[in-house]
């Protein structure tokens, strides 16, 4: 049975008694239904159909006689807007369902789904029409500006069908080979063995002569579990630098297939290399950039992997205190009436109790902007947001769901309800009145940052001592590591698709050791130790650098003293401004992506310098 916040867009339900929603049927067939029965979009049609209803309306005179018959370029993309967005908002459901635990029949039927929706954008997206109206945006309004990149952008990534058949079958290679059994352990060297839980069982496994205790615990054959039970460090990197390279046994036929497809498009685009060419468009935006920024956030914790998870077994790991989600959830809500917001219970709660479901709707300055569903349920292992429906003004309010742990006790609860709010707020009041700039930034690597902002924001007004509290040793460390591994597969991501010639990173060997302060020679396994490089390819940076900016632009504002206005400049933006616009207004100049690198390391040091 789907959770009950799988209705949330049947309204009714939350008016109803617990055991009746719980009862409620499945409301994927009746998606899916909707969805195969969407219509083509045909612009030609769409734009005659409303030429004729204007000269209709002026032959009545309900215009006035001077009106041009002709449309407009405001109405044409209000026609475009009007003919995309149901399909939009099915695309935005269907992603919501696919989180659940389906049947194969659900699954199957969101398939054909997507497939459907695919191919209606691709056929949209072939119209001469649509090739036009995107070109004569761009002499538009700022408003209309931005939809015209956010078009262009779709006309870019439309590939022949045949391209992307050859595509996708060979990322989806790539992910069932790291996902396989095949890829379980397979220890060569007999004194790297451990005991196995057959051994234990049958009492073949050696005793402490002391302890009486097993010299070590039963073996579950997982490469995780190995690592922790190894006393051996030769043992451990060995073990696991041979894991990390039998993915290439299954893989190098599929990578080496889309290496070979990302040159062709990129070489048909003009560019040398697929790195340069998928770049050019984002706000780093050639390799030598992003290699700077990379270079910036590359730090020496001198832990290797295959030593992590002893490393992490020997610190401290006391969870803070326990708060309740309910009472962080208020006071979040108190603390945005700052930006203009206002939260409004549908159906407050009794005193002394926790509700397992919210419904709140959510104005910002007097307009309203949709509603957030919120769940409670202790099942629940992390807190997340996903959209139900995106907000555009003039044409739908927005819908967020909000599932959430009703107790927060980690640095990991806190860091991920942070977001989840911040980004259930920032989908509700954005300020276009077009779906595509409402949910795109103008460049990929810049789309998360209004609401990394306000998660920041968030995370410091409602844990102040979140790093004494919550971030112990071993949190720590974790994410130390994790942020350096992101770190080192943006560099393999970055360099796989360049010319072996132009590498940003030719002695990648020696950036491995930089992070993690042991080598791990052998070169070539790296490309085929993780997914993200065929899925991200070399916009795998991007969460980096988001992240790193939405810190940047978090402390470089701090004691700014209209909070509302900030609000309104980077995550309303209802004058369309530009990202380095908005940059500019609230950091200063220069912004420049080289100028803003060095901002954010200078501005490191200067936190790193500053006593405690």
């Amino acid at each position: 049975m789907l959770r009950t916040t799988l209705t949330a867009s049947l309204l009714s339900l939350y008016l109803l008694p617990a055991t009746v929603v719980h009862a409620a049927p499945s409301p994927v067939p009746l998606l899916v239904e909707q969805c195969l029965r969407l219509p083509s979009i045909e612009l030609t049609n769409a734009f005659a159909i409303l030429k004729d209803r204007k000269v209709g309306a002026l032959e009545n005179d309900a215009l006035a006689a001077d009106t041009p018959q002709e449309l407009s370029l405001a109405e044409q993309a209000l026609v475009l807007e009007q003919q995309t967005i149901g399909l939009n908002n099915i695309n935005d459901r269907l992603k919501y369902y696919r989180s659940f635990n389906l049947s194969s029949e659900e699954r199957q039927g969101l398939l054909q789904c997507q497939l459907h929706l695919a191919d209606t954008l691709s056929n949209l997206v072939v119209q001469a029409e649509f090739k036009q109206l995107s070109a004569a945006l761009s002499q538009g309004n700022r408003e209309q500006v931005l939809l015209s990149s956010q078009l262009k952008a779709l006309l870019s990534q439309h590939w022949d069908l045949n391209y992307k058949a050859k595509l996708h079958t060979a990322q989806a290679s790539i992910r069932q080979g790291l996902a396989s059994q095949q890829l379980s352990l397979d220890i060569q060297n007999v004194q790297c063995q451990l005991p196995t839980e057959t051994q234990y069982n049958t009492g073949e496994i050696d005793l402490d002569e002391q302890t009486n205790e097993p010299k070590s615990a039963d073996f579950s054959g997982t490469i995780a579990h190995y690592l922790l039970k190894q006393t051996d460090p030769q043992c451990r990197q060995t073990v696991w630098q041979a894991y990390q390279g039998r993915a290439s046994e299954y893989n190098q036929t599929a990578l080496s297939r889309i290496a070979v497809l990302w040159q062709e498009a990129a070489t048909a685009a003009g560019f040398n290399d697929y790195a340069s060419w998928r770049l050019n468009s984002q706000q780093l935006s050639s390799p030598t950039l992003v290699k700077a920024f990379l270079d910036s956030q590359t730090e020496a914790i001198n832990v290797a992997p295959w030593d992590l998870g002893r490393h992490l077994a020997m610190l401290d790991a006391a969870d803070g205190p326990i708060l309740s989600t309910q009472a962080i959830l208020n006071g979040g809500f108190t603390y945005l009436a700052t930006f203009g917001l206002k939260f409004e219970p549908l159906h407050p709660q009794q005193p002394g109790t926790l509700p397992k479901q919210q419904m709140v709707r959510v104005y910002h300055q007097q307009r309203l902007l949709g509603e957030l569903y919120i769940s409670f349920d202790e099942a629940q292992h992390r807190n997340y947001q996903q959209t139900l429906r995106q907000s555009v003004i003039g044409q739908q309010f927005g819908q967020q769901a909000l599932d959430l742990k009703p107790q927060l006790s980690s640095y990991k609860d806190i860091e991920q309800f942070t977001q989840a709010i911040a980004k259930a707020i920032t989908a509700l009041a954005r300020g276009s009145h077009f779906y595509l700039n409402n949910t795109l930034a103008p460049t990929m690597d810049s789309n998360q940052l209004p609401s990394l902002w306000l998660a920041e924001v968030l995370r410091h007004q409602l844990f102040p001592q979140f790093a004494a509290d919550y971030l112990n040793e071993r949190g720590s460390l974790a994410k130390a590591y994790a942020k350096q591994m992101k770190v080192f597969r943006a560099k393999v991501a970055l360099d796989f698709p360049q010319d072996l010639s132009t590498q940003s990173y030719p002695e990648l060997s020696a950036e491995f050791e930089k992070s993690f302060g042991q080598p791990w020679p052998q070169t070539n396994h790296y490309q085929y130790s993780f997914s993200a490089i065929v899925n991200e390819g070399p916009l795998y940076y991007q969460s980096l650098w988001q992240s790193a900016l939405a810190q940047f632009v978090y402390q470089t504002t701090l004691n700014t003293q209209n909070k509302a206005d900030l609000f309104q400049l980077l995550v309303v933006n209802e004058d369309a401004l530009t990202l380095s616009s908005q940059l500019s207004a609230c950091l200063g100049d220069p912004i420049d992506p080289a100028s803003l690198i060095q901002r954010m390391a200078d501005a490191v040091t200067e936190g790193q310098n500053q006593p405690q």
